[in-house]
Formats: structure tokens, sequence, C-alpha cells
């Protein structure tokens, strides 16, 4: 039922074809409006037969092929074929019905193949960019669904990997202080919560993600006692807009991760998050131990930072700006994110 409507509107434009070409015919060629009926019919076979077979004829297959030379020779046969058969029957109709009508059948017939080859022409550039049309939405939705059930991916892939983290630094703090525990538990179901029933979402508030970094800080903190000094700055205005959930935790978890451990120097961690002219800025810097990235090399940062920077290409295209460096000790991560 859905392809009535284009066969409607192909049977309304052959309706006019002929009441327009039967109206002129008549007065061009001064004949009766049955004669006149008869010549646009001839025509009408002709171009409806070139029309339709320019237009819904499977030569791409042959073209796939690259059976050049065959498409060529049904098509100047067709061509050539058509306008004969116009060129007769209208000579032949106009010389039974008029006086004085001695076109001569070879001049008239090459009018005709000029005629249907420009309709030949017409038509089939309207078929590539229809074909051409049709091909890019095709495109756009596959791309469109490619990223779309990568994100799930990688967003399946994160969310087991901080469960992971989470449940190992609980496991740790039972050892060490059941209270510790209860407290780390406490935060480790709000991380939770956070991940269940918010980050399904493309985009959450900025509030959502920095509570959440709250609580993972406040368990690291639990977790690595006095070994670390934590220096955690949020500037007051980093409100009202949205953000992509769990961006900003796998750079300070990886952070936790490598810092380093030092007994005879401070070991530290910088988080400082800041928003200004829309533009939202994430650092962390960690110390580390030295020759760190060289010792871990492939692993440094894990899969938590490799899926980050992936959906960053895909959610902020040309939007966000990812420094990542290892100088004298210090490993930092610099995030710049344009919010719309």
């Amino acid at each position: 039922m859905k392809f009535l409507p284009r066969y409607k509107y192909h049977l309304l434009f052959w309706i006019l074809y002929f009441i327009c070409w039967t109206f002129f015919s008549a007065h061009y060629n001064r004949v009766s409006p049955i004669v006149a009926f008869l010549v646009t019919f001839a025509w009408f076979i002709s171009q409806a037969s070139v029309f339709y077979i320019c237009m819904y004829a499977r030569t791409t297959r042959l073209f796939n092929k690259k059976r050049y030379g065959i498409v060529i020779l049904c098509s100047v046969g067709i061509l050539i074929l058509c306008s004969v058969f116009t060129a007769a029957c209208t000579i032949g109709i106009l010389r039974q019905t008029t006086n004085g009508f001695d076109v001569p059948f070879k001049l008239f017939s090459l009018y005709t193949l000029l005629d249907n080859l420009m309709l030949a022409i017409v038509v089939i550039a309207i078929r590539v960019i229809k074909d051409k049309i049709k091909s890019e939405k095709r495109n756009k939705l596959l791309e469109k669904e490619k990223t779309e059930n990568e994100l799930r991916f990688l967003r399946s892939q994160i969310n087991p990997h901080f469960l992971f983290n989470s449940i190992n630094n609980i496991y740790v703090l039972i050892k060490k202080d059941p209270d510790f525990a209860a407290m780390t538990l406490a935060k480790f179901a709000d991380m939770l919560r956070y991940q269940l029933y918010e980050c399904n979402a493309d985009e959450i508030p900025i509030e959502s993600e920095i509570t959440y970094l709250n609580n993972y800080i406040e368990l690291e903190k639990l977790r690595k006692g006095d070994t670390v000094i934590i220096e955690y700055n949020i500037e007051e205005n980093i409100t009202n807009f949205v953000i992509a959930p769990l961006l900003i935790i796998p750079f300070v978890e990886n952070a936790f991760k490598y810092v380093s451990a030092f007994t005879d120097k401070p070991n530290l961690i910088t988080i400082d998050l800041r928003c200004q002219n829309r533009l939202f800025t994430l650092l962390v810097t960690n110390t580390t131990n030295e020759n760190c990235t060289e010792k871990k090399e492939g692993a440094y940062g894990g899969i938590g930072l490799e899926n980050v920077r992936r959906r960053l290409e895909l959610i902020y295209t040309g939007k966000h700006k990812l420094e990542i460096n290892s100088v004298n000790n210090v490993y930092s991560v610099l995030l710049n994110i344009q919010i719309p």
C-alpha cells in the first residue's frame, strides 16, 4: 500500500502529459484531436519506455560487474528502437491525415533520437541523485547505529570497571577497620545508585557527576590514609549545565591508581575543576614513581582512560581537547570541553 501514492503521481503525470501534448500537437500540426491523440500516444510509448527503463532498470548490477559494453549497447539500442518507432508512427499518421507533411524520415528519426537522449540524460541524472540521497541517508543511519552501539559498549565496560575497583577497596577496608568499611559501603551504595539510575541518560547535570566524584574521592581518602596528599578544588560556578556521564571519574581514578609511593617525599594528587565562558576544564595531576610510565607501557591508565578518550571523540567531536603528559615524575591530564 505504501507504493500506491507513487503510482498515483505517475498516473497524474501521464494524464497531464496526454492533455498538454495532444492540444499542442493539434494546434501545431493543425489536425483533429483524435489524430493529435494518436501522435501523442506514439510519443508516449517511446518516452515512457525510455523513462521507466532508465529509472528502474537494474543496470547497477552490470556496472558492478564492469560490463560497460553491454550497458552501452543496450542503451543505444533501446534509444534507437524507440526513436525509430516514434518517427515511423508519427510520420505515418500525419502523412495519412494531413496534406503537405513531407519531413524526411531520417531527419525526424534524428530529432526523436535527440529528444529521447535528452530525456534519458535527465532521468539518469535524477536517478543518480536519488540513489545518492538514499545512500547518504543509509550511511548516516548505519553510522548513527554504530555510534550508539559503540557508546553502549564503552559505557558497559566502564561500569564493571568502577564496580571492580570499588569492591576491591571495600575488601581492603574490611580488613583494616570495619567502621571504615561501613562508611565506605554507604559511599559505594550511592555510587551504585548513580550508575544504575542516572548514568543511562546521554547527559546528566554536572552536579550529579561532581557528587559521584566527591564520593569516590572520600572513598579513596579512607583507603589511602595519610600516604597521599589530595588537593581538591571545585569552583562555585560549576553549575547549571549537563555533561556525558562518567567522563571525569576515569581520570581521577587513574591518578589514585598510579600515584607514587614515595617514602622520602610527598605523594601528591591535585584535582581542579573550573568553568569560564562555557568552557569546562578538568586538571588532574599525580606524582609517579621514576619510569612508571615506561614500566607500565601499554597498561598505564588501563581500560578506563582508553574508553573515556573514545567517548570524548564520539560525543564531543570538535568540541573538546585532551592533553596527557608525563614530565619529571608528574602525570597530568588536562581536559577542556566546550559547553553548549
